[in-house]
């Protein structure tokens, strides 16, 4: 099964629509995990469109997203358990450990602990918030952050997990 993981889409605030590049890379995917600020229930209707979806809201989402959409998931794909999170915590919180690009950083201890709280069944975590990628084993989990589909700090990603009862296969895609 080949899964697709977004996340920060922020659409319509930072981006007009999905990128067309984004939407060609969609076409062969079996499911759709975003992992919060879609900003808009636009996204998640334009997504169903090309496969199922299943996501989750993020701190910045318009009140139409909160309102329909939980603030985690965990669902079972090919009998391996996902959990789906945005990540975001009070900001004073985050501002003792959370920094873009130290995903190795020892304060980040506090962080993984939390999202293992939040899906204490989940052997897969996608994850968003800090729009920047990652690809994590962290004691028996993987954790992914499939980066932000909106630009930041000059990137944007998006991820896919190929998955089946035998193969967990993350890659992150630069659009």
């Amino acid at each position: 099964m080949r899964i697709a993981l977004l996340s920060d889409t922020h659409v319509p605030t930072l981006l007009p629509e999905l990128p067309s590049q984004l939407l060609e890379r969609l076409a062969d995917v079996d499911l759709i995990l975003h992992a919060g600020d879609l900003v808009s229930i636009k996204i998640l209707k334009s997504l169903q469109s090309i496969a199922d979806t299943v996501a989750v809201h993020g701190n910045v989402d318009y009140h139409q997203v909160v309102s329909q959409l939980p603030r985690k998931q965990l669902l079972s794909v090919v009998g391996r358990q996902l959990g789906l999170i945005h990540g975001n915590q009070a900001p004073r919180i985050e501002r003792q450990y959370l920094q873009p690009g130290t995903y190795d950083s020892p304060a980040m201890e506090t962080f993984y602990e939390y999202l293992a709280h939040e899906l204490p069944d989940a052997e897969i975590i996608v994850f968003g918030h800090v729009h920047v990628p990652v690809v994590k084993h962290w004691n028996d989990r993987l954790l992914v952050n499939p980066g932000a589909v909106a630009p930041y700090r000059g990137h944007s990603s998006f991820g896919l997990l190929d998955l089946d009862a035998d193969t967990v296969r993350p890659q992150i895609i630069e659009l």
